[in-house]
């Protein structure tokens, strides 16, 4: 029974990427996330039935004495003041993950962290205090993918912005974390990103879907998956012939002549920034 099974069951029922700590509520997972069931509103029966399917939340997973989980999931007030920012660490590990291990290089390599703990078996969440120092997407990049061959893991990592302590930093964080569920999807060549490499695509997405203007003319170019390839390619290499050529492994005159065709076709011009939003907006939408 998926998510959407039990929602027409239980409409009451509430959609969370975390289980919940509350013992008033079932946590039944799904594919991205878990559906929170209240046991006031069920039978002994379906408790029962339910039961089997449900997550109880680790004391040392989603342990309330976090100062920072109780800042973003019950809105405690922050005494520190400062900017802070919320990574979140998507994790798929092998059956011998040594997480101790894990942790102990992720605190090593975060010198600002102010908490540090696992809101899921696969999610970790780091709050980090603003330093002149501060790690960058490329410098995390780089270490995450190490990470990754040392301990067998695959990582997908969402950096948050630098949030100063007065403002609603749960509420923040809740945006910050439905965009790293939805954008996740869209992001394939990087293992670390932020706003920045996304907010294109979040924030326009809906008024696309509703536009016939870019469905007829997304429909009227027909683009193959060749060009599909192209045009993510040159966007993740912003532009740049050369390094896109040399990521799809196409001699560059042959990426020229694939631009010059399709410019015949449809009258955009690939190497024009304004016109490779365009197709790239169209392309994932």
């Amino acid at each position: 029974m998926n998510r959407t099974d039990l929602q027409m069951i239980y409409p009451d029922a509430e959609h969370h990427s975390y289980p919940s700590t509350d013992q008033a509520y079932l946590s039944v997972p799904d594919s991205d996330g878990y559906l929170w069931i209240t046991k006031n509103s069920l039978s002994e029966k379906e408790i029962a039935l339910l039961t089997f399917f449900t997550v109880e939340a680790s004391p040392l997973e989603l342990s309330e004495e976090h100062l920072w989980y109780q800042i973003l999931f019950h809105q405690k007030q922050i005494e520190e003041k400062g900017r802070f920012r919320i990574i979140q660490i998507m994790l798929q590990t092998s059956k011998n993950f040594l997480v101790d291990a894990w942790k102990e290089h992720i605190e090593g390599i975060f010198s600002n962290t102010v908490d540090f703990f696992f809101l899921t078996p696969q999610l970790a969440i780091l709050v980090e205090k603003h330093a002149k120092h501060s790690l960058n997407k490329d410098e995390l990049e780089g270490i995450f993918l190490t990470l990754d061959d040392d301990f067998e893991t695959v990582s997908r990592v969402f950096v948050g912005g630098f949030h100063d302590s007065s403002e609603a930093l749960a509420v923040l964080f809740e945006e910050e974390q439905a965009i790293f569920k939805e954008e996740g999807k869209q992001i394939k060549r990087k293992t670390v990103f932020g706003i920045a490499d996304v907010a294109l695509h979040y924030f326009t997405k809906d008024a696309l879907a509703k536009s016939s203007l870019t469905r007829s003319m997304k429909n009227a170019w027909r683009i193959d998956d060749e060009m599909r390839e192209i045009i993510q390619a040159l966007w993740t290499n912003q532009g740049n012939l050369s390094s896109t050529a040399k990521e799809l492994f196409m001699h560059r005159n042959t990426l020229q002549y694939r631009l010059e065709k399709f410019q015949e076709n449809t009258g955009m011009q690939l190497k024009n920034t304004d016109d490779l939003i365009l197709c790239y907006l169209l392309l994932n939408h």
